[in-house]
């Protein structure tokens, strides 16, 4: 989910500078002018040698009501990163990055690789990175220690899906009641507040009409600011869409047959995947069966600290591991290879491909609760939709889903109501993509 199409932002850029000359043609760019919201401080994370803080970039924060209906109560601050255009005279609407998750960080998966040179936005505008409220940079962050640390327990031992769950949700009422005792709301944390978030940074930044890039969860926070910021928008890039009217939760188990499905045509389709990996999807159950009969160890590595940690992998693991795995392009070219290697025994490439996803802890798991229980807990068990599945792999999808009923029974906020459920319709130029691998 970290990964950045390198192409696709290319093809966004050059529409967007095609789009640019009949606005230069009736204004020229204005310089923005901030506002005191906005807070100047050191960037908040490991600027690479290929830039100068206070030059290529600027970082600070910006002070935004806990509840915007409450304009005069708590303040929450938003960690914001400014990434300069190389123009002298860049366009006056910048592009605004809105990471997924929910409870992803957008400076943790655009900052460092946009300065690196992966930004085909810099010759025409200056890119907007945020971390959306709860996220890793922002104040509060509502990450949970108490299921890294239940992770990280557990990971050498070979649980049942309802005892992982079990473990998972003692966890989590951990999390909830800690993050209370700091005085954080936690019905703050949600789409409507964060679409407004964006409106009040863009303000404090000085930007009229601004461009939205949204990416999983981030296409939903850019329909819901079309919704209710919708004179403050110049265009709209929204990729691996998730609707308003849509609750993905109940159809996760037909994502997962559906992406598999996929993959595995793929390989199939192609001549060399199919010669070095034929019968990929046989393959691939056989090792799932054989993983669950006798579960294997594998070393996993922590890519910050080094540490080498044994781990139990069992074959829900892998399911759970394939279906990550595929979220980046990336890596999808090496997952015939893990598999076809867990088939002759070995299990190394499964463990560094574990590592990614184990040791992965910036994704805030409070503010992801939080919005899903607000917004996406109004299904029901006989929603879950498992048909087609193998028995195993269904049993293990839809308690997967229903885990959400279990923990937002006891997270304490309130439903939205159907009001964010509803179709959002604009006439605000909008480029929509869809990616035929993507999981969700």
């Amino acid at each position: 989910m970290k990964k950045i199409q390198t192409a696709f932002l290319a093809l966004v850029a050059t529409l967007l500078a095609c789009a640019s000359v009949s606005s230069a043609a009736q204004a020229m760019p204005q310089l923005a002018t901030r506002t005191s919201a906005f807070e100047p401080a050191k960037c908040m994370f490991t600027v690479p040698p290929t830039a100068t803080e206070g030059v290529q970039v600027e970082c600070g924060y910006v002070a935004v009501p806990e509840l915007h209906s409450v304009a005069s109560g708590t303040k929450i601050k938003l960690a914001v990163v400014i990434i300069k255009s190389a123009s002298a005279s860049p366009e006056p609407d910048p592009m605004f990055m809105l990471q997924g998750g929910p409870g992803g960080s957008t400076i943790d998966t655009y900052a460092s690789l946009m300065l690196l040179g992966v930004n085909p936005f810099k010759d025409n505008r200056d890119v907007i990175l945020f971390d959306q409220r709860g996220t890793l940079y922002s104040k509060p962050a509502l990450t949970c220690k108490e299921t890294a640390e239940m992770g990280d327990r557990t990971m050498d031992q070979v649980l049942s899906p309802e005892e992982s769950s079990k473990q998972a949700l003692v966890a989590l009422v951990a999390c909830r009641d800690r993050l209370k005792s700091e005085g954080v709301n936690l019905a703050a944390y949600n789409s409507v507040e964060n679409a407004a978030d964006i409106n009040d940074i863009r303000v404090a930044l000085g930007y009229g009409k601004i461009n939205l890039y949204g990416v999983s969860y981030g296409t939903l926070l850019a329909l819901h600011t079309m919704r209710d910021f919708p004179a403050n928008l110049r265009s709209v890039i929204i990729d691996s869409v998730v609707p308003t009217q849509i609750n993905f939760l109940p159809q996760t188990p037909q994502s997962l047959r559906r992406v598999f499905g996929e993959f595995f045509a793929a390989c199939a389709a192609d001549a060399g995947c199919n010669a070095n990996y034929p019968n990929l999807e046989q393959v691939f159950y056989d090792v799932f069966e054989k993983l669950n009969a006798q579960p294997q160890t594998v070393w996993m590595t922590d890519a910050e600290t080094s540490q080498r940690s044994q781990a139990k992998l069992d074959g829900n693991a892998l399911v759970n591991l394939l279906f990550q795995a595929l979220y980046s392009a990336d890596i999808r070219p090496i997952l015939p290879k893990m598999i076809y290697d867990a088939a002759a025994g070995n299990y190394e490439t499964l463990g560094t491909m574990g590592s990614f996803f184990a040791f992965d802890h910036s994704m805030a798991i409070g503010m992801h609760y939080s919005v899903i229980c607000a917004e996406d807990a109004d299904f029901k068990p006989s929603d879950v939709d498992v048909t087609g599945l193998r028995p195993e792999v269904a049993k293990l999808e839809a308690r997967g889903a229903l885990d959400y009923l279990d923990v937002c029974a006891k997270w304490g906020v309130a439903d939205l109501g159907s009001q964010v459920d509803a179709p959002v319709k604009s006439d605000i130029p909008t480029l929509v993509f869809s990616g035929q691998l993507d999981p969700i």
